[in-house]
């Protein structure tokens, strides 16, 4: 559905962002987590990616992200919540299968996110190998949802379904329980699939916004684009970035808000 500002300005309201959850109390959290494993970052080339160059997305995806979770690791021990921070070594398409257990579809709408389970023999032997209280998981995967999104002004927004890339991360226990989920919801998608054509609405005289495919090669810039700082560029990706300093800021069980909910309370739906 298409609207103007003016028609929104009376029922705007500020928005939550991405945020993990705890599923144990964070004093237990805290005394149970003292070395966390970070694995090399997953992508479920299952999931759900609509794109007509679906394996080209996969590829590039799988491409960018290969040797970046030593950033996430050294965001992690700069909070100093942890003992040890340790990266686990291996193939991330044989972690994939290894772990991952299954997959579900939870919440709805806005809130619509991919719940992982774990294979517990396989994240045991993990744990073990690399002498790990915990593993830290971030799998890079496809969701479809219901989302708002506005044009370059700010003027016009377009409510419609939308297929986006999001990171979900987990932190398991060696016996595959989960004991913190980060749902990859909130305001700014990992890597937004699609995008409302509003100049195509405009130079056509109509309000009728079609939604369209960003190109492989324009997915790959955007993930490729580097963050700026004072100081000018860095060498690394913004969008990783992003997402590695929002996990590490909500991965500190000493600095949560005691108040949040520890979980969505939303049913399961539909596998992949």
């Amino acid at each position: 559905m298409y609207r103007s500002l003016a028609m929104v300005l009376s029922v705007l309201f500020l928005a939550g962002c991405s945020s993990g959850f705890f599923k144990i109390p964070r004093e237990e959290y805290r005394q149970t987590v003292r070395t966390l494993g970070v694995l090399p970052l997953l992508v479920d080339a299952d999931s759900t990616i609509t794109h007509p160059e679906r394996e080209a997305v996969v590829n590039i995806l799988r491409r960018t992200s290969a040797g970046r979770e030593g950033r996430l690791s050294d965001l992690l021990r700069e909070n100093k919540a942890y003992f040890d921070v340790r990266p686990v070594a291996g193939d991330p398409r044989q972690l994939y299968a290894e772990v991952v257990k299954g997959s579900s579809l939870r919440g709805e709408g806005e809130s619509l996110y991919r719940h992982y389970d774990f294979a517990d023999a396989s994240v045991a032997a993990l744990a073990q190998r690399n002498v790990v209280d915990a593993l830290l998981i971030v799998i890079l995967n496809g969701v479809e949802r219901q989302d708002k999104r506005w044009d370059r002004r700010h003027l016009s927004y377009l409510q419609a379904d939308f297929n986006d890339i999001v990171a979900t991360a987990a932190v398991v226990l060696p016996s595959g329980e989960i004991i913190w989920e980060y749902p990859g919801t909130g305001d700014e998608e990992f890597l937004p699939l699609q995008y409302p054509d509003f100049d195509e609405a405009y130079y056509n005289s109509t309000d009728q916004v079609r939604v369209k495919f960003i190109t492989s090669a324009g997915l790959e810039r955007t993930l490729e684009e580097q963050e700026r700082g004072l100081f000018g560029k860095s060498d690394f990706s913004r969008r990783y970035q992003q997402v590695f300093s929002a996990i590490a800021a909500e991965l500190q069980p000493g600095l949560q808000n005691p108040f949040k909910a520890k979980e969505p309370a939303s049913p399961a739906l539909n596998s992949k």
